[in-house]
């Protein structure tokens, strides 16, 4: 028997599921074998104060990834008045026009809402998330000598070994790290995937989200809000402290259009787009903007190297369910990481595989669930409008397809 096997793992890339992936493998729980997990980061990965004015970058993580987090030891780091739980989500289509309504801005749009009595997902910052996940794999390093992190890391280059073999990675200005297992967390622009030879297949939008967050006067209620439109998917997402986060997806002419308005000018385009069901907004954080694209590599798996998170996979934000689908590749492989037979070894490709038959489908399914659902609402065909309109108004009666669509999201 190999029980004396010792794992050698490395995880490239130290953004939120680069970082919970390593405290995943390092976990005694896992049953990683008298070895150790290294984190390579390009980064400073420092404890950093949380700044007064909450983060425009935000995560809506489903309860499953709270779970996940839970269980790693994370979710106790996060200050719980800086966590808002979303109790609710109305989505709103087109409006139920007549010819006597269509000037009227204040006509009733199609809409459908969920609810399950409990949070359906919890909305928390990346500069929080971040540090959470720092405190815990420095507590987590201190205790077990288990966790190796070398960030402000560039690696000079990659030699992949064959199957059985280790494959070193070299750091420019530290040591070669040996990896039975490497594990590329490195984001939709993977340069670890480049480098191991799989493509990935990608698709331009042609659009940009733009965040910010805002003050506001009513309270939200916890209720994540959604307008599409022809011309774009607003979100206004729930946060504490009387605030919301917007993700308003255009086009790039249009994200060129709000780009130049000064904050007056976009807070009402802002509260426009969202039916002013919130008057009298106020910016609260600087505006961002960034390119959408779909990517999706066409493996995840090679003897002893494994795509999670944004390499394996990145999807359009309209679903909000970037991130979990992250944990999710988290939680799987570390799963087979513990499950696997005490002959295996921690790159072993069947072990792999069953990672990536388990992951894919529903990565697959999500991406293009939301690319349908963006092409639905692009076009401005009268029957289109009218199938939206009138399919989002009998979803609000099926209760039982909602629940169907709540327990994917929420898993």
């Amino acid at each position: 028997m190999r029980a004396t096997l010792h794992d050698r793992i490395v995880v490239v890339g130290g953004g939120p599921i680069g970082l919970a992936m390593t405290l995943a493998l390092a976990n005694a729980e896992t049953g990683l074998r008298g070895g150790n997990v290294s984190l390579v980061e390009r980064q400073t990965l420092a404890l950093e104060r949380l700044p007064s004015l909450l983060d425009h970058r935000v995560y809506a993580l489903s309860p499953g990834s709270k779970t996940l987090l839970e269980s790693l030891g994370v979710w106790s780091h996060l200050l719980s008045a800086r966590i808002e739980p979303v109790r609710a989500m109305h989505v709103f289509g087109d409006a139920l026009q007549t010819s006597k309504q269509v000037n009227d801005c204040n006509n009733e749009r199609s809409k459908i809402e969920f609810s399950e009595g409990m949070p359906l997902a919890f909305m928390v910052e990346h500069s929080a998330l971040m540090r959470a996940l720092i405190e815990q794999l420095r507590e987590q390093a201190g205790t077990t000598g288990n966790i190796h992190m070398f960030d402000n890391a560039d690696i000079s280059g990659v030699e992949f070994a064959k199957a059985g073999g280790a494959h070193q990675l070299r750091l420019k200005a530290g040591p070669t790290l040996a990896a039975d297992l490497l594990i590329a967390a490195d984001g939709a622009s993977s340069p670890l995937r480049a480098q191991a030879g799989i493509v990935a297949e990608t698709k331009d939008y042609e659009s940009d989200g733009i965040v910010a967050n805002f003050r506001i006067e009513q309270p939200h209620g916890g209720i994540a809000r959604q307008w599409f439109a022809h011309d774009g998917v607003l979100a206004y997402l729930p946060l504490p402290d009387n605030q919301v986060s917007i993700v308003w997806s255009v086009s790039k002419t249009r994200a060129d259009e709000l780009s130049a308005l000064d904050d007056q000018a976009f807070t009402r385009a802002v509260m426009q787009a969202g039916d002013h069901v919130f008057p009298g907004m106020v910016l609260a954080s600087p505006r961002a903007r960034f390119a959408l694209r779909r990517v999706m590599a066409t493996q995840w798996v090679q003897p002893g190297f494994a795509l999670i998170g944004d390499a394996a996979h990145a999807i359009h934000p309209l679903a909000g369910q970037g991130a979990n689908l992250g944990f999710a590749d988290v939680r799987k492989l570390q799963d087979e990481m513990q499950n696997r037979s005490v002959l295996s070894h921690a790159g072993d490709l069947a072990v792999l595989r069953r990672y990536e038959r388990a992951r894919v489908e529903d990565a697959v399914i999500m991406s293009y669930v939301t690319d349908g659902l963006r092409a639905l609402y692009l076009s401005e065909s009268q029957a289109v409008t009218r199938m939206r309109r009138d399919g989002l108004k009998a979803a609000n009666e099926m209760d039982f397809a909602k629940s169907l669509v709540m327990a994917h999201a929420m898993r």
